[in-house]
């Protein structure tokens, strides 16, 4: 159904989105332990994104962005023409910049922090996973109708489905919990057979787990 080859974990990508993976799943945790709280926490975030301050602030923001690129274009223009004008030229473009940058930040959103803990702990799963040379390892994944089932080398794990906890996903990676707390790193790029889109459904489908993307 599914077959990962399993090779280095070089990219330097992973280090940020394993420990975002590992907030995603400290997160569901605590949501699982503390639904009223977390009740309480997503009313509170959500009037600070989209109460009338925030709405208000954005406004202004904007506003003073727009005022700034026709102040920079207005003294820009003069400072173009012959003779040309170096300081205008400077200021006008100041301005723009300054303009477009203030709009860009009206709309960004705020991401969530990565507690320290996720950090060191996905720092410290790298590290044992770039501690390998997967491309000489034969190691693989696969992923079929009884199961999933750990290649390396000589060595075989069958893992049934109903061990499968938790399947969390990002840009390049998944992350399964399985047998109480073991956790299997998988690099998108690996997936030598099957679809990755279908990938988290399927295994969805299988587990009856969780799924955080």
């Amino acid at each position: 159904m599914f077959l990962f080859q399993i090779s280095n974990y070089e990219d330097p990508a992973l280090d940020a989105e394993t420990a975002e993976l590992l907030r995603q799943r400290l997160e569901a945790h605590s949501r699982s332990a503390l639904p009223g709280m977390w009740k309480v926490t997503d009313r509170m975030h959500t009037y600070a994104a989209e109460g009338p301050g925030r709405r208000k602030r954005q406004g202004r923001y904007r506003v003073y962005a727009v005022v700034l690129i026709a102040l920079g274009i207005f003294v820009l223009v003069p400072g173009l023409a012959e003779p040309r004008n170096p300081a205008l030229i400077f200021a006008g473009a100041a301005a723009i910049i300054a303009g477009l940058l203030g709009l860009f930040l009206a709309q960004k959103e705020k991401t969530v922090p990565i507690p320290a803990s996720c950090k060191k702990e996905a720092e410290k799963l790298l590290e044992g996973r770039r501690a390998i040379d997967w491309n000489n390892a034969e190691a693989k994944v696969e992923f079929d109708e009884a199961g999933m089932t750990i290649s390396f080398g000589e060595k075989r794990e069958t893992v049934p489905y109903s061990q499968i906890s938790e399947v969390l996903e990002s840009d390049h990676l998944w992350l399964l919990l399985y047998s109480g707390e073991k956790a299997l790193l998988l690099q998108k790029k690996d997936l030598v057979s099957g679809e990755a889109a279908s990938f988290t459904a399927r295994i969805l489908e299988k587990t009856k787990g969780n799924v955080v993307e």
